[in-house]
């Protein structure tokens, strides 16, 4: 039997097997619940009952039979949209929840592409994972620039000078680390490393570019590099 939904008008074959006369049906594609009535055969033929008979079923239980499967499929009814319910609401909170993941990784993903220096500062270990990427954060938010290396006689003992700028390049005051130089040959090899640990008088602001100057007395024979950079937590002495 094709019967049709009478929300959507979808189309549906109903069983023509049941126990009762009427079928709890659920549309597939809108959802929409309704009991569905079996066709049945009318005959013209009655049955003549003999004179003085009984009944087989009095008007009572025939009314009481008629309430009871009334009864049985308003449960099935109820029970059928509860679990309609259940499963839209189950569907629901799987989409919020996903949406939610969905916008922390994008918050996530903003957040280290935006602030790169930021996030290597609460994790210094994320450098790392910047590097692989190709690309250098600069934790300190200061750039080294206008390096001059210049050899001098003082009291007839050599020097090497070595001076340089430091600039702020981020909107906030920065504090100066310490500054690491090192001298390496022509295979690249480390010939001599000292640290400088005051550079200014104290934080630099916005924008702002400071300088510094640092002298070596009797440099190592050989040197072909200078390596400037900010030192690290073990260099600090």
């Amino acid at each position: 039997m094709i019967v049709s939904c009478p929300s959507c008008a979808t189309k549906f074959e109903m069983p023509n097997e049941s126990g009762s006369d009427t079928t709890v049906m659920r549309c597939g594609s809108c959802g929409h619940g309704w009991i569905e009535a079996h066709a049945t055969d009318v005959s013209d033929l009655v049955p003549v009952r003999p004179q003085n008979s009984k009944p087989d079923i009095d008007d009572d239980d025939a009314e009481d039979r008629i309430i009871a499967e009334a009864r049985k499929i308003a449960r099935a009814a109820q029970l059928a949209e509860h679990k309609a319910r259940a499963a839209r609401q189950r569907r629901s909170a799987q989409m919020r929840g996903w949406g939610g993941l969905a916008a922390g990784i994008c918050l996530v993903l903003g957040a280290v592409v935006a602030m790169p220096e930021r996030i290597v500062q609460a994790a210094p270990a994320a450098a790392k994972l910047y590097l692989l990427a190709g690309k250098t954060v600069n934790v300190y938010g200061l750039n080294i620039s206008s390096i001059q290396q210049q050899y001098m006689i003082v009291n007839g003992q050599p020097v090497l000078a070595l001076r340089g700028r430091i600039a702020n390049i981020t909107a906030e005051d920065r504090r100066v680390p310490p500054l690491r130089f090192v001298l390496r040959n022509a295979n690249g090899e480390q010939l001599h490393t000292w640290t400088l640990n005051s550079v200014g008088k104290g934080p630099i602001g916005a924008g702002v570019v400071t300088s510094f100057v640092t002298r070596l007395a009797a440099p190592p024979a050989g040197v072909e590099s200078v390596e400037i950079r900010f030192a690290r937590p073990g260099e600090i002495g």
